[in-house]
């Protein structure tokens, strides 16, 4: 009799090792729908996570949401899954459509990487807060009014909602997490701050791009300086244009490249953009892929980053990463970020823009410290660090 149920027995041991698998397993799910063609910050973020996560994970298992658009998968590892659903990240759709189709029940951790969590989720989840400005500065968030107060209460009314559910939240600058101190000081003990990352390939010298590959949107031998980021008030880009204006006057051959990614009602822009003295100075340009953004960077005579308000400020990380001086403001992630990388100018002081501007434009000496510092400082920033990082919190809270 024994030895005709020993195939049911070694059946049973099978099936009871093969479930003891599957609980040891987590099964993360990580919103990827920002991973488009046109990647904003919050895209970059993502694909570079999840890139460098995958050759990290140990008994997990990935599910990336994508976005109908994407291109390509991000991972062909049979340990990443792939599932599409329309909409980004911060869309309306995350919130009222995502966790109505799908609640997730069946993993142990859902990874909001910007700020929103979908409603009716019934698993834990992470959430990754970049900044607070919806809540704490919507003045600087948008120039229009009634964007400001209707975005205003729905960040604030997801945001809270999202950190108050949240297992973990990680900040992606101990800016952000002082602001979460003030705004939720009953939830920072859920923070861990972890930086971005830079792709340490992408920004070796030996990756360095010719001129020429930027001939198309700047005029072979023209002198220009850069500003990147889309275009809400908190950048300062009408600030950092006029000092640029003033400062520059007596070198007409010296040009600003905007790449201004998107820009909401700004008239202060309008207004200055069509100024004669404006226009034989400026050349704007709406969008450029990452492959002619770096060679932007890499050329460029200096990088104006004179922001109000960052989470974090990657222009400022990937322009000291290639070489290029930086003229950083005194917001707190941004001096967190750039550290002795970048010369600093308070963004709202006028005056104090235009002398920095013409100190990094002529002053060569200042230029080669600042291009030694840059680089040394952004070898400090790591994406197999941060992906390590957001595993060990993914690996807490499911365990929590």
């Amino acid at each position: 009799m024994s030895r005709r149920c020993a195939p049911t027995r070694h059946f049973l041991r099978g099936l009871a090792a093969t479930r003891r698998y599957i609980a040891a397993v987590r099964r993360i799910v990580i919103d990827a729908r920002s991973v488009v063609a046109k990647k904003s910050g919050i895209g970059n973020y993502v694909e570079s996570l999840v890139r460098h996560m995958v050759p990290l994970l140990h008994d997990e298992r990935l599910l990336l949401l994508r976005h109908p658009q994407h291109r390509a998968p991000l991972s062909t590892d049979p340990r990443v899954e792939e599932l599409v659903f329309p909409g980004e990240t911060k869309s309306l759709s995350t919130v009222f459509r995502l966790g109505s189709k799908h609640s997730f029940a069946e993993y142990q951790l859902y990874h909001s990487p910007a700020d929103l969590v979908p409603l009716g989720l019934r698993c834990p989840w992470v959430v990754t807060i970049h900044d607070l400005m919806w809540i704490e500065a919507r003045e600087l968030a948008s120039a229009f009014l009634p964007v400001r107060l209707a975005n205003g209460i729905w960040y604030e009314l997801n945001i809270s909602r999202a950190i108050r559910g949240a297992r973990a939240v990680i900040a992606i600058s101990e800016a952000t997490r002082s602001a979460i101190a003030r705004v939720f000081p009953e939830h920072v003990h859920k923070v861990t701050v972890i930086h971005h990352g830079l792709d340490a390939e992408r920004y070796a010298a030996s990756a360095a791009r010719p001129r020429s590959a930027i001939d198309a949107w700047v005029p072979a031998g023209v002198r220009y300086s850069l500003i990147v980021g889309q275009g809400s008030p908190y950048k300062n880009h009408a600030g950092m244009l006029r000092a640029f204006i003033e400062a520059t006057h007596s070198e007409p051959d010296h040009k600003l490249v905007l790449v201004r990614r998107f820009s909401r009602v700004d008239r202060e822009m309008t207004r200055l953009l069509a100024r004669a003295d404006v226009q034989s100075k400026v050349i704007s340009i709406p969008f450029v892929p990452d492959d002619v953004l770096l060679a932007l960077y890499q050329h460029a005579h200096m990088l104006l980053f004179a922001s109000h308000y960052e989470g974090f400020g990657l222009p400022a990380l990937e322009a000291m990463a290639l070489g290029t001086p930086v003229l950083g403001s005194t917001a707190a992630a941004v001096r967190e970020v750039t550290g002795d990388g970048a010369l600093h100018a308070v963004a709202s002081d006028p005056s104090d823009l235009v002398q920095k501007i013409r100190e990094l434009s002529r002053n060569d000496a200042l230029r080669t410290q600042l291009r030694h510092a840059g680089l040394r400082r952004a070898r400090e920033f790591s994406w197999p660090r941060c992906a390590a990082a957001h595993l060990e919190v993914y690996r807490t809270a499911c365990n929590a």
